[in-house]
């Protein structure tokens, strides 16, 4: 994901360290500078909601100024609009990637698991994606805001276009039964991003409880998209 520049104007109380976490999504590795203003403004904007959550509480997770975050954001929204740029490029590389990983037969598995590991690990960052881009473009008060927004709109069509196109192929190649495409992509993204809603993660929790999890909305998932005659081309 390539940083943004810093906004022009300004320079740059504490969190839990496991809300810290959970807005780093459990990644590994220093965060950069522009990373730990969108971690911590992930976190608020998933707990206060866009219209509560303020510059001084994305400031005061992070126990810095809010001078910090005008830095590189001049108002709440251009930080909204980033945090969402962030989600969705995030799930659709990881995405897009499991998909080229292999041939037809099990695609769609490979994707599923690769877009749950993200809304589980991402948590935060998918919960405000998925607040409603639409209705923040109402709040848009520039031309660049507008047309910044209409582009998150735009990369979230995109990442259904790749659901789409794997589920063509494989009603194309008899994996699956003759459907309404997009109607069938927009549902089964649906069934997936609910967990960023009720998904909390466990104390004691392992990478095979999280798995384990994975594998089974993944196959109510599958299980939706065709019968059990076409199951064993999804379960290699």
């Amino acid at each position: 994901m390539t940083p943004a520049e810093p906004a022009a104007g300004a320079n740059a109380p504490d969190s839990p360290d496991a809300a810290r976490a959970e807005a780093a999504g459990g990644r590994e590795g220093a965060r950069s500078p522009r990373e730990e203003v969108l971690d911590a403004a992930a976190q608020c904007f998933m707990e206060k909601g866009f219209g509560a959550a303020s510059i001084d509480d994305v400031a005061r997770r992070m126990g810095a100024t809010k001078g910090r975050v005008y830095h590189w954001y001049r108002s709440k929204l251009d930080l909204f609009v980033d945090v969402v740029r962030y989600s969705l490029e995030l799930i659709h590389e990881q995405t897009a990637a499991a998909a080229a990983a292999g041939p037809p037969e099990g695609r769609m598995a490979r994707m599923l698991r690769a877009h749950l590991r993200s809304i589980l690990r991402d948590r935060p960052y998918h919960r405000v994606a998925l607040q409603g881009v639409d209705l923040h473009l109402r709040a848009a008060t520039t031309p660049e805001q507008r047309e910044a927004l209409a582009g998150l709109i735009a990369l979230r069509d995109r990442h259904q276009r790749l659901f789409e196109k794997a589920i063509a192929e494989g009603v194309e190649l008899g994996l699956y039964a003759p459907c309404d495409v997009p109607l069938t992509a927009r549902t089964m993204l649906a069934a997936a991003n609910g967990a960023v809603f009720w998904y909390r993660p466990r104390e004691g929790e392992t990478e095979a409880d999280r798995n384990e999890l994975i594998e089974k909305i993944a196959a109510y998932c599958l299980h939706g998209l065709h019968g059990p005659a076409a199951e064993k081309g999804e379960k290699a």
